[in-house]
């Protein structure tokens, strides 16, 4: 009797014929079983394919004109742009101490004018290959700008008061680890640009090999998509990673916690006895706008770092409770106005030192 391909032969015994038997029927069932093995392959690959670039083409069916609420989000992105800018413009006329202190503020500052200008462009672009190069540029500036904040408080707390060792030790460490942490992020692109996007995220059947986390979390390599929910809720063209990437807020995370902490230092009572305030003409960030907080005893820079981690917590809140709901916008914008606040009462800081120093802060050393 003949099985497929082979025979089992006349003459051969009992046990040999048993054998080939289940050998036969272990063969028969892979074969039908490889068909559905592969599909599931390929199944696996069409998911990782509609994350691309073809499926916007496909989300345009279900894509929602934009009403008066998605307008006044455009105008709302336009002028958080317009007054970051404004900040830098401030910054540079109000206060007298260059260097650090104006540089990382001010670059910070700018990379937050170009991210909510990514956000208001995506509200008049579908499909643009230079919308999607500006959503990654957006998100390694985000992974990476705000951490420098670390230093600049470590700096401003060590040159606003009197000057100790662990204050410039600490200014020492922000520095370093703000290095360090740009060099992770960078290294991470370099991986995805020498070596390509290993095989274990493309395939998730791919065992993970050593090294493979680095190249995978790169943004500005590696696949990018339209956000689908963003898309149909707000008619908004934002590009994101197709597979979530580790660590994009670990940067903001650790600036608000070390603003928090140099802003608490300084309010109680670390810092040189208040001086007669100089103020600046015409400028409503002054000092005069800047020491109303005097009768609450509590430091505007504290404020302004309270206010960005509770405008966060809301943010959170308005997802959890409201996701789904044409309010889409509301926790990204909530997020970004106590960014704008929180960097206000920072400059507010800076010019009340240098009122408190009469001039340019001394260096810290």
């Amino acid at each position: 009797m003949a099985h497929g391909a082979h025979a089992i032969a006349p003459g051969r015994s009992e046990h040999d014929k048993a054998v080939m038997a289940v050998e036969l029927a272990h063969s028969a069932s892979e074969t039908l079983t490889r068909p559905s093995r592969r599909g599931e392959r390929e199944n696996d690959k069409d998911e990782e394919k509609g994350d691309g670039d073809g499926d916007g083409e496909r989300n345009e069916d279900r894509y929602r004109p934009r009403g008066p609420a998605g307008q006044v989000a455009d105008l709302l992105y336009l002028v958080l742009s317009m007054m970051h800018l404004w900040l830098v413009y401030e910054q540079s006329t109000t206060t007298r101490t260059d260097g650090s202190l104006f540089l990382l503020l001010s670059g910070l500052q700018v990379s937050l004018a170009f991210e909510v200008c990514v956000y208001a462009a995506g509200g008049f672009a579908m499909q643009s290959k230079l919308l999607e190069t500006a959503g990654r540029i957006r998100l390694f500036l985000g992974a990476t700008a705000w951490v420098w904040l670390l230093p600049w408080a470590a700096e401003l707390h060590c040159r606003c008061g009197p000057s100790s060792p662990t204050a410039i030790l600490a200014t020492q460490q922000g520095y370093s680890l703000a290095w360090f942490v740009t060099g992770f992020f960078a290294l991470r692109e370099v991986c995805v640009f020498v070596r390509g996007e290993p095989p274990s995220a493309l395939d998730r059947s791919q065992p993970h090999q050593f090294g493979d986390c680095l190249p995978s979390n790169a943004v500005l390599g590696g696949q990018f998509r339209l956000d689908k929910a963003e898309l149909e809720e707000t008619g908004r063209a934002v590009f994101v990673p197709s597979r979530p990437r580790v660590g994009l807020d670990l940067s903001s995370g650790l600036a608000l916690v070390a603003h928090l902490a140099a802003a608490l230092a300084l309010n109680r009572g670390d810092r040189r006895p208040w001086s007669e305030p100089n103020h600046y003409s015409g400028d409503f960030t002054s000092t005069e706008a800047a020491t109303e907080h005097r009768g609450l005893g509590v430091s505007v820079w504290l404020l302004g770092g309270l206010g960005a981690l509770l405008c966060r917590r809301l943010a959170a809140f308005w997802t959890t409770c409201k996701g789904g709901t044409t309010f889409h916008e509301v926790p990204r914008l909530l997020c970004r106005a106590g960014e704008f606040w929180w960097l206000l009462c920072s400059l507010w800081q800076l010019q009340e030192c240098e009122t408190q120093a009469n001039g340019a802060l001394p260096q810290c050393a």
